[in-house]
């Protein structure tokens, strides 16, 4: 509760000692001080910032900062938010209205929910909170007086945290007290100062994201607290300062991006653009590519970031295929929208597309997709036959970074010093800053020499590696001096100390340190769909197959969870950054290939075509291709046909085919399964430049069994034609001549 002399109102603390409330609650300026729920004192307050216009849309907000700490404990950062559609979102406010009075001096929360109708107030910056029920006058006074400065928040996600979008203002008269209005954060955050003070006390810039949009959004692109040291190399977590492609961002990409100046300067601040040149589309669709570390994930955030300063509305698109796209064409705001790991999800890709890229969208939308490589799949994906944007749009390398050792070094540097900062924050015990000069010393300087120090993600690694080693942080036995391999070495830290508290019922033998690193590696490799799923799938890891380890899978299922941050449809999350998890995936899949074998042949679905996209890409590191390969023949020659296809279905989706080819290669020559083959065949698409050479060689061995089993002519006649066409886009073409000779013959043979 805000005091003001003899008036109060509501307030929320964002941070520390700063408190947001509304204006016009400040009679007094000189006696202002907050109350918390649970203390009976009260902290005085200065005021450091304030704004009060009358009129329906004049501002009513205020800055507060308190004589002291509002919390003994950090409290989580605030998110920002901002209604971007003409859809009503689900919206709820906290305060103390009068009508909620407790008697004397009590303080008593106050909860008031209902839904924000973005049009209604729009055309005088105000949003509407409309419940379902109003409140009586309150021994003659206005029943919601005392709500005003409480925190608006709006989200469109059950179960993730709403924004907050506004500061109450009031309670409009004519409505019977069913209604309250707040000034929009968009507003507060339109002024420099509000914005310094907040990220001066909160540690945060003032970013608005789409609250509309929030079920459309990727949980994990929220950063949660860092909990390991591979947390702080999450692209979330942006705990490097961004450097070096500021040529691609600010020439290239965000020219993509924004409206013409022109056009731009035509647009109020919170109006859609009404015009467009007739040479170009509304929707735009653009691809990056880039080995993993290169910075695609983090590049895309910046540029998120920097539009979002700018007006517009982002998101990184949710990985759940299952919830409807539709809403997206109902954004009043420029729109950006990124989708990570594109190659694996085309069918949503061309969802996407069919909700924004057509005549009833009315403002710029721009569709940023990221993936290793373009290949089979980009083709394919771009000839969509509803999508423009998709057919036209642009392959972007993002291209190695550092490319010299004063980059490097320098990147170096700069890394250092903000991994330090962070790490004070995390371990105060330990003066991270006074590590730096030894550390950057010619003779601490690591070579940087190798060619992965190309990508930021290596050299931010080294740079992490050596604060945490000067610290004395035991490495695991078999030191590697793989960057990750080192890394894994803090992790496992990370891991036996969630793992060993009593709570947790992990202390036991099934459950140490070898289990733990196992089960890490089953969550890198695949989702599991439900609690259920999960314990399933631990039930393969050593020892705990039987009843009585029961306790232990819950157990470790619950810790697999909480460890790293869980995407949607999933029970657990993986390691991240993905070079970190698929070195750590490699490292055991190598010692325990039957173990990983096993596990893949249990696996259907969409959790088995994420494990082989996952192997595809962990089979590019030299230690681990060979391994690898071999459990990819091994289980598809066990489970073929469920894996076969799921195999062919993910080489069709991957940069990364040879492994998935060469375990299909050798399912074609091994089985005797005809129907398998010609299911295979089927799938397979018309034209593929990946696949061809398999292709070629699946229909030499369908027509080499209708050759020697006895004939089906009609079947006979099909292979042949696929066989034909196969060794024509080889440039096979006497072969291919060859094979639709005999297809002709065999259907005139059938036409007799």
């Amino acid at each position: 509760m805000v005091r003001s002399g003899e008036a109060r109102g509501s307030g929320y603390v964002l941070g520390g000692r700063l408190v947001l409330t509304a204006a016009h609650v400040l009679k007094d300026r000189g006696r202002v001080s907050v109350q918390l729920p649970g203390h009976a004192g009260r902290v005085p307050c200065r005021v450091v910032w304030q704004r009060l216009e009358d009129g329906p849309q004049g501002w009513d907000a205020a800055l507060l900062l308190a004589g002291e700490d509002l919390s003994d404990r950090p409290l989580p950062g605030v998110r920002w938010g901002r209604l971007v559609t003409v859809q009503a979102c689900p919206a709820q406010c906290l305060g103390y209205p009068v009508v909620g009075q407790a008697g004397a001096d009590a303080v008593s929360l106050v909860q008031a929910d209902g839904r924000v109708l973005p049009e209604s107030g729009r055309d005088r910056d105000r949003y509407v909170l409309v419940g379902e029920a109003g409140a009586e006058l309150y021994q003659g006074a206005a029943p919601w007086g005392g709500m005003s400065g409480a925190a608006l928040w709006c989200g469109s996600a059950s179960g993730m945290a709403p924004l907050l979008t506004g500061v109450v203002a009031g309670d409009p008269p004519g409505w019977n007290h069913t209604r309250l209005e707040a000034m929009p954060a968009y507003v507060l955050a339109s002024d420099p100062v509000v914005r310094e003070l907040i990220e001066e006390h909160t540690g945060r810039a003032m970013l608005l994201e789409p609250a509309d949009l929030q079920h459309l959004a990727d949980r994990t692109a929220i950063p949660r607290p860092p909990r390991s040291p591979a947390d702080l190399l999450r692209p979330e977590q942006a705990t490097v300062s961004f450097m070096g492609r500021e040529d691609l961002l600010e020439k290239d990409l965000t020219p993509w991006c924004e409206l013409p100046s022109s056009q731009a300067q035509s647009a109020p601040h919170d109006e859609p653009a009404s015009a467009w040149d007739w040479g170009q589309s509304l929707v735009q669709a653009r691809l990056l590519t880039g080995p993993g570390g290169a910075g695609k994930t983090r590049l895309a955030a910046e540029l998120a970031t920097r539009l979002t300063s700018r007006g517009w509305a982002a998101i990184r698109l949710t990985t759940d295929t299952r919830v409807p796209l539709d809403v997206l064409s109902q954004v009043r705001r420029p729109l950006l929208i990124v989708v990570d790991y594109a190659e694996t999800r085309v069918p949503q890709l061309h969802a996407l597309l069919e909700a924004v890229d057509h005549d009833q969208v009315t403002s710029p939308v721009r569709v940023l997709a990221l993936a290793r490589a373009a290949g089979d799949w980009w083709t394919r994906a771009t000839e969509h036959p509803h999508s423009q944007a998709l057919a036209t749009a642009p392959v972007t390398p993002v291209p190695a970074l550092h490319h010299t050792s004063q980059d490097r070094t320098a990147a170096y540097r700069q890394a250092l010093g903000d991994f330090s900062t962070r790490l004070r924050r995390l371990f105060p015990a330990t003066d991270w800053a006074a590590l730096l000069p030894a550390l950057t010393t010619v003779d601490a300087m690591p070579a940087l020499a190798g060619a992965e120090f190309d990508t930021p993600l290596s050299v931010q690694m080294a740079a992490l590696l050596a604060l945490l080693d000067t610290t004395g942080t035991p490495q695991t036995p078999g030191r590697t001096t793989a960057l990750e391999g080192r890394l894994l070495g803090h992790e496992r830290k990370y891991w036996d100390e969630t793992a060993n508290s009593p709570e947790r019922g992990l202390t036991g033998e099934r459950s140490g340190t070898e289990t733990r690193a196992l089960a890490v590696a089953l969550a890198c490799l695949a989702p599991a769909t439900d609690r259920d799923h999960a314990r399933a799938l631990l039930a393969q890891l050593p020892g705990l197959a039987d009843d009585s380890a029961a306790a232990v899978r819950g157990a470790l299922a619950t810790w697999l969870a909480d460890l790293y941050p869980t995407p949607a449809g999933s029970v657990w999350g993986s390691l991240q950054p993905d070079r970190i998890a698929e070195y750590h995936l490699g490292t055991q899949l190598s010692r325990e290939p039957a173990l990983f074998t096993r596990i893949l042949t249990t696996l259907t679905g969409a959790p088995a075509e994420q494990a082989l996209t996952v192997l595809a890409r962990t089979a590019q590191h030299p230690h681990h291709h060979n391994a690898i390969n071999g459990i990819l023949r091994d289980a598809l020659t066990t489970a073929p046909t469920v894996l076969g296809p799921a195999a062919l279905t993910t080489a069709t989706r991957t940069a990364h085919t040879s492994p998935l080819i060469d375990a299909l290669t050798h399912l074609t020559r091994a089985t005797q399964d005809i129907t398998l083959l010609h299911h295979l065949s089927d799938q397979l698409p018309e034209s593929t430049l990946a696949l061809s050479e398999w292709a070629a060689d699946l229909s030499t061995a369908l027509v080499e069994h209708h050759d020697t089993h006895e004939p089906s002519l009609p079947d006979l006649a099909m292979s042949l034609n696929n066989q034909s066409n196969r060794l024509a886009d080889l440039g096979r073409r006497e072969e291919a001549l060859t094979a639709i000779t005999r297809a002709v013959d065999t259907y005139q043979t059938l036409a007799k």
